[in-house]
């Protein structure tokens, strides 16, 4: 089973993600944290070990931003059910690439998330057998 989190401090954001990753199939009811912090409180303390989670993670967050997530991610256990896709509206090519040379990233989305960018992650080989 595949649930999605979405990660982003931004509530327009965040509704507007939740419409189209319930739209497009990927997850009818995703979950929403507008904390880093409170999203990983839930994968460590509430996940489902036999469940996958699509991570939707803004970069730009105050607090705890995406980068520092991954770091935090990093050391939970059931890292590896994890897929993280970068969703930004940083265009900086230097977080391109650190999102690429990360093992938990699967992709690196522009805001605003499409029905598009959704039909692709469903593609991706690790995502795709959910599908």
């Amino acid at each position: 089973m595949l649930r999605t989190i979405i990660v982003d401090d931004d509530k327009i954001v965040t509704f507007l993600q939740k419409k189209m990753v319930a739209k497009s199939d990927l997850d009818p009811q995703p979950y929403v944290f507008e904390k880093g912090r409170d999203a990983l409180n839930f994968l460590t303390e509430e996940s489902d070990p036999d469940t996958e989670y699509l991570i939707l993670l803004d970069i730009n967050m105050p607090n705890m931003n995406g980068w520092e997530f991954l770091d935090e991610l990093e050391k939970i256990r059931n890292k590896e059910n994890c897929h993280v896709v970068m969703v930004t509206s940083s265009i900086d090519r230097k977080d391109k690439l650190k999102a690429a040379n990360n093992n938990l990233v699967v992709d690196y989305i522009e805001k605003p998330v499409s029905a598009r960018h959704c039909a692709k992650l469903k593609g991706i080989t690790k995502l795709s057998v959910h599908f």
